[in-house]
């Protein structure tokens, strides 16, 4: 039942209820990274700076997903506020079979081509070799890992986050059992190194698929597979769910670009200073977590509340997130300001790469505030179905970062700095163009017409 009440009170206890599981299991997710790393670490900088840079592929597969998953979310969200509970199920079902469709081709081209992917990322030599074998094993788990996409955004549409995270408890689980055993060869487990860091990285993804795929057909979320029913694709229902999901994905891509941009540039420097980034950047998204929380609890209200044509109770969901974002990453800023060198000395022993890391973090540190508000006003535009400020905004902040970081980077004054200061300035102006856009008040009317559309979905069938 969807809660109608717009309180400020009632709506912030609201967002957290929601957000809670979905922070947790988000944190699962970035401690699955950390771990990675805090065991490649054992190996080197040069096995820090493969891995790092070969992880940066999951973002590529993050757009993907959420090309799939942002439609799902919002139309299974609109479904349950309206009472279409047997809708919601179709669309979570026409989510599967395209997801399945979309992350075979996916994978294929990622194994076919991962010496390419990692020399366009800037690998060289140690790198390069480490960085390709590990995508090759890695990309049999981003298979499971666009599957699971789709399911979870079906849950959490429903409004359960709570088994979302515990797939990622069970995934994270058992990458922190494999491992140490797979990388460092402990006990009668092969020494595998950076490529047994990918196996785990498989083990894990296919196992938790699994168990997220058998609690949707038992329907324990209020949202069921029926496996009985045709497996037929519904033009109507896909093109709903590429229709709010391509700008998603055009937007992850985005980041994902600004992310190998960044990486392509300081890998010109050194090794250290690549490895220094992929510590910081991993730093970074833990702390990122909790906003990352609350804005899929922010789709998930907003969504709901405007299938019941609360679009108050809406606008009020959008102001309290962008809050309580604000509050929560204000505060990781002073606390990583604080404590930046022990917090890079936790993942490596090295005094160029601590250097570097320290130097990273207490400059950008600062734009995690951007981070906050963006992630919230997302998602807004993601519960309203109206995906185009987000990827307007993004190519903007893409755009602006390779020209300021690649200037910035050629003056022999800031150096490798430079890059770091890019990322502030283009970060701040993507949230200032999205606060325009949400202040102007067209998404909650983009909201109710996806709402009528949905109720006159029909079922045309694809092939």
């Amino acid at each position: 039942m969807v809660d109608k009440s717009t309180t400020s009170d009632n709506i912030f206890k609201h967002l957290i209820k929601l957000a809670w599981p979905i922070i947790l299991a988000f944190m699962m997710q970035t401690s699955y990274n950390l771990v990675d790393i805090f065991w490649v670490g054992k190996l080197g900088a040069t096995a820090i700076a493969a891995v790092s840079l070969a992880g940066n592929t999951f973002f590529i597969i993050l757009a993907v997903g959420q090309l799939l998953g942002s439609g799902t979310v919002a139309l299974v969200a609109h479904s349950f506020g309206a009472g279409l509970i047997d809708r919601a199920n179709t669309v979570a079902k026409q989510s599967l079979s395209m997801a399945t469709i979309i992350a075979f081709l996916v994978c294929l081209l990622g194994l076919m081509n991962a010496r390419q992917i990692m020399v366009f990322l800037g690998g060289r030599g140690d790198v390069l070799m480490l960085s390709t074998s590990y995508l090759r094993i890695v990309c049999l788990g981003y298979f499971f890992q666009l599957l699971s996409f789709s399911i979870n955004y079906a849950f959490r549409g429903a409004g359960d986050m709570k088994i979302p995270m515990m797939i990622m408890v069970i995934a994270t689980t058992i990458n922190l059992i494999l491992d140490p055993l797979l990388i460092l060869g402990i006990g009668f487990f092969p020494r595998l190194e950076v490529q047994g860091a990918a196996i785990a990285t498989v083990i894990a993804k296919a196992i938790s698929f699994l168990v997220g795929f058998m609690i949707l057909i038992r329907g324990r979320s209020g949202i069921k597979l029926n496996l009985r029913s045709s497996w037929r694709l519904e033009s109507s229902i896909i093109r709903k769910i590429f229709g709010v999901g391509i700008p998603v994905g055009i937007s992850y891509g985005l980041m994902a670009t600004s992310i190998m941009v960044v990486f392509g540039i300081v890998a010109a420097f050194s090794d250290h200073a690549l490895a220094a980034l992929g510590i910081g950047t991993r730093i970074f998204q833990f702390a990122g977590l909790p906003v990352v929380g609350i804005g899929i609890a922010t789709t998930t209200l907003v969504g709901q509340r405007l299938g019941a044509r609360d679009t108050m109770g809406a606008t009020q969901v959008g102001n309290t997130a962008i809050m309580i974002s604000t509050i929560i990453m204000i505060s990781f800023t002073v606390l990583f300001l604080t404590i930046a060198r022990p917090l890079v000395a936790l993942f490596t022993d090295s005094t160029s790469t601590i250097a570097y890391g320290i130097q990273f973090i207490r400059v950008v540190s600062f734009y995690l505030i951007f981070v906050g508000i963006t992630t919230s006003l997302t998602g807004v535009f993601r519960g309203a179905g109206y995906t185009l400020p987000p990827m307007f905004a993004g190519l903007l902040k893409v755009a602006l970062l390779y020209l300021l970081a690649t200037l910035f980077a050629r003056n022999t004054q800031f150096g490798v700095a430079g890059v770091w200061w890019s990322m502030i300035i283009a970060y701040g102006i993507e949230t200032l163009i999205m606060l325009i856009w949400y202040r102007r008040g067209s998404w909650r009317k983009k909201g109710l017409e996806l709402l009528d559309g949905l109720r006159t979905t029909g079922r045309t069938s694809v092939g």
